[in-house]
């Protein structure tokens, strides 16, 4: 598994080079965490693409799970957590039946948010590798996700990834999900 906190020199394809910090976050970081979350939300303004995650889950995941922070200039520019494999209603195994044995060797890549100016540097694919090295570590044997099939971006780094859409259902008030599957 990586070690945090790391430095990293990410690039876009133009050639812009930018220095990120990336390192576990905690309850400390709930704030921070919220502040960037609506204001993503704000901006995407469509529960079709982009569902919040309430507040005691974002503190619950801060406290039990895995959650990186990335930070330019000491502010927070993305988050990303993953649910731990434990028996939760969190747990995505939840929506396709998996029992309590199963749920434990199941993560759920839950939320990943990276801020408008700081899009194009491969974050999102970054976090997927450390969240599915860190889900090995912790006995995972498979990844779960949730995406809205109108984010086209997250989806397409998804299947790249090595993801399966293994179902479409309406979940979170009713806004339609693929249920996304990768055996690690």
């Amino acid at each position: 598994m990586e070690q945090f906190p790391m430095t990293m020199t990410l690039s876009r394809h133009s050639g812009e080079q930018q220095q990120f910090l990336f390192r576990r976050c905690d309850e400390a970081d709930l704030p921070e965490f919220m502040a960037l979350q609506k204001k993503i939300s704000d901006a995407v303004n469509d529960p079709e693409i982009y569902s919040s995650v309430e507040e005691s889950e974002i503190r619950e995941a801060l406290q039990e799970d895995f959650c990186v922070g990335v930070y330019l200039d000491d502010v927070l520019v993305a988050f990303t957590i993953m649910i731990a494999n434990r028996v939760s209603p969190r747990n995505y195994g939840t929506y396709i039946g998996y029992s309590s044995e199963q749920q434990l060797k199941c993560v759920s890549m839950e939320i990943t948010v990276v801020d408008e100016p700081c899009r194009g540097f491969g974050m999102q694919k970054l976090f997927v590798r450390f969240r599915e090295n860190a889900a090995r570590d912790m006995g995972a044997t498979e990844a779960m996700v949730t995406i809205g099939p109108e984010n086209t971006y997250s989806l397409n780094n998804l299947l790249s990834s090595g993801y399966e859409i293994i179902d479409t259902r309406p979940l979170y008030e009713g806004a339609m999900r693929h249920i996304l599957r990768k055996e690690l």
